[in-house]
């Protein structure tokens, strides 16, 4: 059964007649496999002795060729070390920047992320463009927006600038960003939030936390391996979304068909996509034993 958000009345709550066609789940089945999932060959980055991130051939051989530090070069990967986790990030930070000065390194924003060890303890803070040829553990939130009009439930859909570093004029969620060094998930919800959609405390009275999965797929600049903390949100129809920071060029409200159209035409960001299939599958839009929605239940394994 969909789930039905706390603190709101029960004719609040989404749902669909039926799941969408087995077509579909075939269709976007086979756009999970082919964009998420390690593709190409890749080592591990081990810093001070813990495999905290991956690397392709590219970016392991600027490592070894910049890095001023201690480096051992083992069977399957790198082993980076310092004398404590302070001065591993800052000989890291250091040779991020050399990369950006040199042009290797793009979309540098001087905002930082925390890496943290398997525990969730965090051992140091980095540049934020650093974590995709690194294949650091990134985290994010993301918000699914949705509103009822006419009986009908639709999704509050972002179209992302044209200035931005990654996926221009791609569709997204109505809310998603990173979580900064030092910042918690809740934090970083709520500024997102009034960011990127204008939308205050009071807006989110029903905001929730879904779901967590892992996202990890090969990009550009390396690898993308984030953990997705993703919340839901019922707005009132009154509530026009309305970008304060200049990321978000506009917002629409997409019925089913039309945001499934956009997914199979390739119009939304990838995690923007997981994200919103996570949603289909709670709201029961998928079949629960279909191979998509079992991979999306192992994402959600995979970020515990």
């Amino acid at each position: 059964m969909p789930y039905c958000f706390e603190n709101i009345e029960m004719s609040e709550c989404p749902s669909f007649a039926e799941p969408l066609p087995l077509s579909v789940h075939d269709a976007l089945w086979q756009w999970a496999q082919a964009h998420y999932g390690l593709h190409g060959d890749w080592q591990t980055l081990r810093l001070n002795g813990l495999p905290l991130g991956r690397v392709n051939l590219h970016w392991s051989a600027r490592i070894k060729q910049d890095w001023q530090g201690i480096l051992h070069e083992s069977s399957d990967g790198l082993d980076l070390a310092a004398d404590s986790w302070l001065a591993l990030g800052d000989g890291l930070q250091h040779m991020a920047f050399e990369w950006k000065c040199l042009g290797l390194l793009h979309g540098w924003r001087d905002e930082r992320f925390d890496v943290c060890d398997e525990r969730g303890q965090v051992l140091f803070a980095l540049e934020r463009a650093a974590f995709r040829p690194l294949g650091l553990l990134s985290h994010a939130v993301h918000l699914n927006g949705l509103t009822c009009i006419d009986g009908e439930w639709r999704f509050w859909i972002g179209r992302r600038s044209a200035h931005k570093a990654v996926d221009p004029n791609k569709l997204d969620n109505l809310v998603g960003g990173g979580i900064a060094s030092g910042e918690d998930v809740t934090t970083a919800m709520l500024r997102e939030s009034e960011e990127e959609a204008g939308l205050l405390p009071q807006h989110l009275s029903a905001l929730s936390l879904r779901n967590r999965v892992h996202s990890l797929r090969p990009v550009k600049r390396g690898l993308h391996n984030e953990i997705l903390y993703i919340f839901d949100v019922v707005l009132p129809s009154e509530i026009q979304p309305e970008n304060q920071d200049g990321e978000v060029a506009g917002f629409e409200l997409l019925d089913i068909p039309r945001l499934t159209q956009a997914m199979l035409q390739g119009e939304m960001m990838d995690d923007a996509q997981l994200v919103t299939l996570d949603a289909f599958l709670r709201y029961g839009l998928l079949y629960q034993e279909h191979p998509l929605s079992l991979w999306l239940t192992d994402l959600q394994r995979q970020a515990v």
